[in-house]
């Protein structure tokens, strides 16, 4: 996971090309801070009970970044000089401030890329794999399908979209002429939380699991105009859903599989001080984070629609699109069937075109520095991207601040993802367990008369509602492991554990959240977790789980004894 900082250069300049793959490197996964939450009592400053807490916990020479003060949230970060604790020791510290009086929550927030989780085998289909032959030269076909176009027509003389402005928390963006409209693509407003200034230029890295171009690629099928030339020999178009909106490019990552809980938390709440009233976001990773979640609910209450992708090549649908409070999108096919690749499960809301659609795509080139282009691109990234764009044109076709002195602004998402989810296509077989209850319609969102009331907050299903209210981790370990039976997996937990099944509770309210990470970063674990649950119910279970040595060093001493079956 080696990263190089951002090489600060003119937007024409020639940056070296990184090597395809990178030496392997021991600092992943790697602390960025620990989140924290303390309870806030009127006699005295949240900031004097963190600076006990942390004194108790031996991170006196910690620095401290409030998320929100008034509702007693931090972040303690190591110090600038000295040796990052490696993550076993973030486990430790995490429990330490766990155990005081004083904290409601701690959690670590880690950087991390889980590579062998994108190359887990996949459903897939011929016509799913690389450029659908139907898109080609059709480059609004995406538009059509989620019947953008036609709802263009209900603005009259009113420019679709605008009014609007639009997070997006990416690989940050490229002077692509798709992205042209300065006036529209707020630079100025964004960041780049991924090194820390000001700057939201995509370097476009291209090393390992790198994704360079991204962020212009995802932007543009958000923001687009109608038609903008490519070059006088190239024909090729993007067509952005909301083509007047505006878009604050925020630079997250450099890679969709490389996953910071922090720099989206930071780049979420960036982009509500921002006043973006849409966040759409092509990012996600397995590990569920309540920092994070706090972020997306302290966007909604601001007044802002979130939608993230469900995403790819992977057998679950990843956070933060898992959220409840998110709005999770899956992608589809122009013969309106589901992509292969896509992620799907009962925490999918809406499913939008995501396969071969145009878009801008970027390129080192030489010495010039940029090589620009319109090409097809497949992923939840895309339908994301899409469903995004048809939330602009939504707001602004009946106004952002009108909704919110008709509803409340903490309650403009839910009314959004009602109306969303009852105006969709429902193409004939279509799977909607898996996929959502269809495919995104924008003509009959936009037509669709606005409800009198607040609609009642609803769970997809139990599960789905399970994992929202999780409280021990046990569920996002069977959300992570979707394919295996639910009793089984307990049981394996609980042998892994090494507790009876009626402690199983208790034990997963100690490590749970840890173990669920150790399952994630470690691929071995993970599998033996999942072969275990598989058993036929009658086989007789060892007393101790076999199985591949652990890598302590990632390990808390907490969760190390309760493996080895003592306790401390």
């Amino acid at each position: 996971m080696a990263r190089s900082r951002k090489r600060k250069r003119s937007r024409s300049a020639r940056v070296t090309t990184l090597p395809a793959v990178p030496p392997p490197d021991s600092r992943n996964p790697r602390l960025e801070a620990i989140a924290i939450v303390i309870l806030v009592v009127p006699t005295e400053s949240p900031l004097r009970t963190l600076a006990r807490v942390a004194a108790r916990a031996r991170l006196s020479t910690w620095r401290v970044e409030s998320v929100s003060e008034r509702q007693g949230e931090f972040e303690l970060l190591p110090p600038r000089r000295g040796r990052i604790p490696p993550p076993g020791v973030a486990w430790d510290i995490t429990y330490r401030l766990r155990d005081q009086p004083e904290v409601v929550h701690a959690e670590p927030l880690f950087v991390y890329e889980v590579p062998d989780l994108y190359r887990r085998p996949v459903r897939r289909a011929a016509a799913g794999d690389g450029d659908l032959p139907a898109t080609a030269n059709n480059f609004e076909w995406s538009l059509e399908n989620a019947n953008v176009i036609a709802a263009w027509s209900l603005f009259g003389s009113r420019p679709p979209g605008a009014g609007v402005t639009v997070g997006h928390p990416d690989t940050g963006f490229t002077p692509h002429p798709e992205l042209a409209d300065a006036g529209r693509l707020l630079i100025g407003q964004g960041f780049d939380f991924d090194d820390d200034d000001p700057d939201p230029l995509d370097d476009l890295d291209d090393g390992f699991l790198d994704n360079p171009g991204h962020g212009t690629g995802t932007g543009s099928v958000i923001v687009s105009n109608r038609g903008a030339a490519v070059g006088n020999n190239n024909p090729e178009f993007v067509s952005g859903v909301a083509p007047f909106a505006s878009l604050i490019p925020i630079r997250t990552t450099e890679s969709v599989a490389l996953f910071s809980m922090r720099g989206l938390r930071r780049a979420i709440d960036h982009a509500v001080a921002k006043g973006a009233q849409v966040i759409s976001i092509s990012l996600g990773g397995p590990l569920p984070s309540p920092a994070l979640r706090s972020a997306i609910r302290r966007a909604q209450e601001a007044g802002a629609i979130v939608l993230a992708a469900a995403g790819n090549q992977v057998g679950f649908v990843v956070f933060p699109a898992a959220f409840d409070e998110t709005i999770a999108v899956a992608a589809s096919m122009i013969t309106d069937q589901p992509w292969p690749g896509s992620s799907r499960g009962d925490a999918v809301d809406i499913t939008a075109p995501g396969a071969s659609v145009w878009r801008a795509r970027v390129e080192r080139s030489g010495e010039s520095g940029f090589a620009f282009s319109v090409t097809r691109g497949s992923g939840t990234s895309f339908a994301v991207a899409t469903t995004a764009g048809v939330a602009a044109l939504w707001l602004s076709f009946h106004g952002w601040a009108a909704l919110v002195q008709r509803y409340g602004a903490a309650n403009v998402a839910r009314v959004f993802k009602t109306l969303l989810q009852q105006t969709c296509r429902t193409p004939a077989g279509w799977d909607t367990h898996d996929f959502g209850p269809g495919i995104v319609d924008a003509t009959a969102l936009l037509q669709a008369p606005l409800p009198d009331e607040v609609p009642a907050r609803k769970m997809r299903d139990p599960r789905r509602a399970a994992v929202a209210t999780d409280v021990n981790g046990l569920e996002a370990i069977v959300h992570l492991v979707p394919d295996a039976p639910r009793t089984g997996l307990e049981q394996a937990v609980a042998e892994m554990l090494h507790v009876p099944d009626r402690e199983l509770p208790r034990a997963m309210q100690e490590v749970g959240d840890e173990l669920t990470f150790q399952l994630v970063m470690q691929a071995r674990l993970r599998a033996q977790l999942e072969a275990r649950a598989k058993q036929p119910a009658g086989r007789t279970r060892r007393a101790r789980m076999s199985g591949p040595p652990l890598n302590r060093a990632t390990m808390s001493a907490r969760l190390a004894a309760r493996l080895r079956g003592s306790r401390r």
